[in-house]
């Protein structure tokens, strides 16, 4: 029974200690499913092609149909966390990942295998967007913007080592294995996560669960400036993160003559970047710096960066080094904006920290598969405008909300003004 007391439900047993270091890895891993089962995959496509006797092009379905699920899981998750509570969701999406990735592993035609992929990504997404509710239940201020650095942390290691794990797996068993490690991976988080994962939410949404009352939750949550904003925040800047990585081997392998096997470094260098971010922001947090100043400084950064690679863009001075090397700068912004603004969106939204956390990964997703459209049609074979203008029109745009939506809400907030309805 879900409890107002303001104690956890479900907090009896033995459970990991949620200011444990393992608490967090747990957190972290649970938030990498979705990359691990993208990533992984990008090696064996044509393997994959092959063995169900279809064409590459259409092998790559698994990943749209992968981030379609991935989509829509959060929508569902979320409202339902907030009635049921986190733990029972959750542990249906890390038994979704592990089930369907197994019969993944079996699939004997490319129509099997999208289902399962498909349902393989409503359950990642419900796991990710559950993570974020569960540190915004458990943690507030300093601490909980520590927390979502670190989780943020897990899932700018994954891009990197994914790629490479996946041959690796291939090789010894080929594309099935990869869905074989997948269910594997999920059955062992499935574990843990019953083991050791306390029911966080301290009270359940009242009344019936009704599609009037979760609309309601979502048009609240869309409605509320500080929230909206800091979800506009994000999902602009991912915007801006998804453009160079939608884009990017058109860049550098297409235009700048860069081969494969160094386009795989250099993006597994630009990973680093959101690593190096993730830990400046949990330790400047941790250290008593603002979450205001954390993210004033991480938009400078985004938008300087982002600028420079327009400029450089216009003047016909793009090379390989100085857009890394640009690129890099911009993403450690990236990972000091995310976990801050992360929780100041959720901040507000005590009781229905799930469906914000769905409006969060939905609108994100929104903003990249739009940005990523654009790269799409608007690149044109000879000059890299497409992506540093779409990477510095929505990094611009991002410090522009901050700037005039944010803050004067917040403000709003401290001296008790009534918001706007």
């Amino acid at each position: 029974m879900s409890r107002t007391d303001g104690t956890p439900r479900g907090s009896s047993g033995p459970r990991l200690d949620p200011h444990s270091p393992w608490f967090t890895v747990l957190l972290g891993a649970l938030v990498t499913l979705a990359s691990f089962a993208t990533d992984m995959g990008l090696p064996v496509l044509a393997e994959t092609a092959r063995s169900l006797g279809v064409t590459p092009g259409a092998a790559a379905l698994t990943l749209s149909v992968f981030m379609a699920g991935f989509a829509v899981g959060p929508l569902v998750s979320g409202p339902l966390s907030d009635h049921f509570g986190r733990r029972p969701v959750l542990l249906t999406g890390c038994a979704m990942f592990a089930c369907f990735g197994a019969l993944g592993a079996f699939s004997r035609s490319l129509s099997a295998l999208l289902v399962w992929r498909t349902l393989m990504g409503i359950g990642a997404g419900g796991c990710q967007v559950l993570v974020l509710a569960v540190v915004r239940d458990l943690f507030t201020g300093a601490e909980a913007r520590v927390k979502q650095s670190y989780v943020n942390l897990a899932g700018g290691v994954a891009p990197i080592i994914a790629p490479t794990l996946g041959i690796a797996v291939a090789t010894l068993g080929g594309w099935r294995a990869i869905y074989a490690t997948l269910a594997v991976v999920g059955t062992a988080l499935l574990t843990i996560a019953w083991i050791g994962l306390v029911e966080s939410a301290k009270r359940g949404v009242p009344g019936a669960l009704t599609v009037r009352g979760v609309l309601g939750d979502y048009v609240r949550v869309l409605r509320h400036p500080v929230a909206f904003g800091y979800v506009l925040v994000i999902a602009l800047n991912f915007g801006s993160l998804f453009a160079y990585v939608s884009g990017s081997s058109l860049v550098l392998i297409g235009l700048l003559g860069v081969s494969g096997r160094m386009y795989g470094i250099l993006f597994a260098l630009t990973s680093l970047g959101l690593m190096v971010g993730a830990v400046t922001s949990a330790r400047l947090s941790a250290g008593g710096v603002s979450q205001g100043r954390l993210i004033r400084a991480g938009l400078a950064v985004i938008v300087l960066s982002s600028l420079v690679l327009l400029a450089l863009t216009l003047a016909g001075w793009l090379r390989a080094p100085a857009l890394v090397g640009l690129v890099i700068v911009g993403f450690v912004g990236q990972g000091i904006v995310r976990p801050n603004a992360a929780q100041g969106a959720l901040e507000p939204m005590s009781t229905i920290a799930g469906v914000a956390s769905a409006v969060m990964s939905g609108t994100q997703m929104l903003v990249g598969a739009i940005a990523s459209a654009l790269v799409a049609a608007l690149f044109d074979g000879r000059s890299a405008l497409a992506i540093t203008g779409i990477m510095a029109g929505c990094a611009c745009a991002s410090a522009l909300v901050y700037a005039r939506l944010v803050r004067p809400a917040e403000a709003r907030r401290r001296v008790n003004v009534p918001e706007p309805a």
